[in-house]
Parts: structure tokens; C-alpha cells; sequence
């Protein structure tokens, strides 16, 4: 659960502030920063690295990279006495906070392979079900492994590839991306003071 506390102190203190500090514009600059920030922390990319099977996936060891929904989904809202950076994509939550993503409707969860796959799903649909019945009716062979955790296909020389690992859950680690680091406190203070002396 994310939670914000303020204590009476805070709030004393708020109250201390010049008034000239609660305006829109004043926060909406500090929004556009922390936009930015948010951005360019994704861009280097946020530890913990990916997993083995996520860079065979993306063909890249950048964590929270892939199509580059979540980095343009960054945004901000603000008001005369705040500022909220977030981003409305469905995925954003677990990869800021981190948990356990289990089938809803399946037995198992189906993880592309690799880049192959990965290619498969894009000229093909994106769901493993649209993929398994387009290779199917361009002549390929596709099965479930013996031991029920793979997906694989014969290619045109009859060699197997695996199309999908199959999986009862993954742990998807926290990568806080939103967040406020030492750089950006030393940035915003360096705004409020240019701020306060206009």
C-alpha cells in the first residue's frame, strides 16, 4: 500500500512558508522536473538488473525498457499547494513496488522464450493463443513439452525451439522509479530559493 504521512510538525512548518510558493505555476515547474528526473532514472535504468530470461526476451539488459510505454506514461499533476507525478499504466504499480504476478484465467502464465518469440507475437498477435494458432496454420508443429513447462514448435527443418516457458507465478522485484533521490532534493531546493527571490 502507498501512503504519504504528515505529522504537525510538517504542517507548522508548511504554514512558515512564504504564500508566494503556493502557486500553480511553482509547483507545475517542479512537476516538469520531476517528470524529467523520473524519465532520465528509467532511462539508465533501475536495479535490481533483469532476469536472465527478460534480456533474451528484450534483447536488452535495460530494466523497465521495453517499449517505452511506461517512460512517455510519466506525467504530472499540479495545483497551488502540490505536485503529483505518477503514471496510469496498469504495469506501473508492480514495477514500482515490486510483487507476485499469478494467472487469472489460465493454469500458467506463458513468457515468451526470446526475442524470436517475441517477434512471433508482434507479426502474429500479442497473445500466446493468437501466436500458437497463426504457426499452426502457416504449417508449423506446435506442442507442449513432456515435462509441461515449455511451449515448442518445429521450424520448417523440423528442428524444436521452445515458443513459451511456462510458469505457475513470477516475482517481479521492486524497481522504485518513482521516487525523490539526493540529486533531485539539491534541484528543488536550488527552485524554491530562485522561486522565493522573484
Amino acid at each position: 500500500m502507498i501512503h504519504c504521512e504528515v505529522n504537525i510538525a510538517d504542517l507548522v512548518k508548511l504554514k512558515e512558508l512564504p504564500q508566494k510558493l503556493f502557486n500553480p505555476a511553482f509547483f507545475n515547474e517542479l512537476g516538469q522536473y520531476m517528470v524529467s528526473s523520473t524519465q532520465r532514472k528509467i532511462r539508465s535504468g533501475i536495479r535490481p538488473e533483469n532476469a536472465p530470461l527478460t534480456k533474451a526476451y528484450k534483447k536488452s539488459g535495460l530494466t523497465l525498457r521495453d517499449t517505452g510505454r511506461l517512460l512517455s506514461s510519466i506525467t504530472h499533476k499540479a495545483d497551488a499547494i502540490s505536485v503529483i507525478v505518477g503514471t496510469c499504466v496498469i504495469y506501473g504499480r508492480i514495477h514500482q513496488l515490486g510483487g507476485t504476478i499469478k494467472p487469472k484465467k489460465a493454469r500458467k502464465l506463458w513468457i515468451p522464450a526470446g526475442w524470436e518469440t517475441r517477434k512471433l507475437m508482434r507479426r502474429y498477435g500479442a497473445s500466446p493463443e493468437a501466436v500458437v494458432k497463426a504457426m499452426k496454420s502457416a504449417g508449423y508443429r506446435v506442442w507442449k513439452s513432456r515435462s509441461g513447462k515449455a511451449i515448442l514448435y518445429a521450424d520448417k527443418k523440423g528442428k524444436p525451439q521452445v515458443l513459451f516457458v511456462l510458469k505457475d507465478s513470477v516475482q517481479i522485484p521492486a524497481r522504485p522509479y518513482l521516487k525523490v533521490d539526493d540529486a533531485d532534493i539539491q534541484v528543488i531546493t536550488k527552485k524554491v530559493e530562485r522561486w522565493l527571490k522573484k
